[in-house]
């Protein structure tokens, strides 16, 4: 019996078998790695397309904002405003000053 034990650490402390157990462990240590870099990928690729679907939904509200700027500006709406809440009116043509 313990002639088989010292065999066996003989054995595994051979030159032959540390290296395989190294590349064994090199080769866990990647797998490990591998698995948890594809999952920082996914996760970051999800990231982005919040943050692009975010975007889109800034530029749509942008073009909107643009066009009801646009809206607001309009000069039929200045008249209408200012005859309304102003109380303004086109000048007569005898109120009318020309200045040279």
């Amino acid at each position: 019996m313990m002639e088989s034990s010292a065999a066996f650490m003989v054995w595994a402390i051979s030159p032959r078998q540390i290296s395989i157990g190294t590349l064994v462990l090199a080769l866990g240590i990647s797998a490990f790695f591998v698995s948890f870099s594809s999952h920082q990928a996914r996760e970051l690729y999800r990231n982005l397309h919040i943050i692009q679907k975010k975007r889109d939904d800034l530029d749509f509200e942008y073009q909107k904002l643009i066009l009801e700027r646009g809206a607001f500006a309009d000069y039929s709406r200045i008249t209408d405003l200012a005859k309304k809440q102003l109380n303004m009116r086109t000048p007569l043509t005898d109120e009318l000053v020309v200045l040279r």
